[in-house]
C-alpha cells in the first residue's frame, strides 16, 4: 500500500511538471505572437494604415489576454497588471487607429511598450539558453 502511495505521488509530480512545461511553452508562443503583432502595429502607425493597424492591434490584444491568463494562473499579480495594461493599450491603439487618430495610437503604443519593459525587468532573465521566465 505504501509503495502505491509513493508511486502515485511521483506520477502526480511528473504530470505537474509536464503540464507546467507545456504552459511555459504556450506562454513563449503568446509572447512571440505579441512581439510580431507589436512590430506590425508600429509599422501600421508609421504608415497611417487605420484598418490594418486596428486589426493588428486586436491580434496583439488577444495575445496579451493569453499572457494575462498565464500570469494569473502563476499568481504573479504584478505581471497580471503589466499584461492588463498592455492589453488595454492594445485596445486603445485599435480604437484610435480605426478613427484615424495616429497620435493617440502612438501614445497608446508607448503605454504598451512601458508595460512590456516593466514585466521583462521583473520576470525575464538571460540564461545560457537565451531568455528564461523568472
Amino acid at each position: 500500500m505504501r509503495v502505491i502511495k509513493v508511486l502515485v505521488a511521483l506520477l502526480a509530480t511528473v504530470v505537474f511538471f509536464v503540464l507546467l512545461a507545456q504552459s511555459d511553452a504556450d506562454y513563449m508562443g503568446f509572447m512571440k505572437s505579441a512581439v510580431a503583432s507589436k512590430g506590425k502595429v508600429a509599422k501600421g502607425i508609421a504608415a497611417k494604415d487605420g484598418p490594418g493597424t486596428a486589426a493588428d492591434a486586436k491580434a496583439m490584444e488577444a495575445s496579451f489576454k493569453q499572457i494575462e491568463d498565464y500570469w494569473s494562473k502563476k499568481g504573479a499579480a504584478d505581471a497580471v497588471g503589466f499584461a492588463k495594461q498592455a492589453r488595454t493599450g492594445s485596445a486603445d491603439i485599435a480604437k484610435a487607429a480605426a478613427a484615424g487618430d495616429f497620435d493617440a495610437a502612438n501614445a497608446a503604443m508607448a503605454t504598451v511598450g512601458g508595460a512590456c519593459g516593466g514585466c521583462h525587468m521583473a520576470h525575464r532573465a538571460k540564461g545560457a539558453d537565451g531568455f528564461q521566465i523568472k
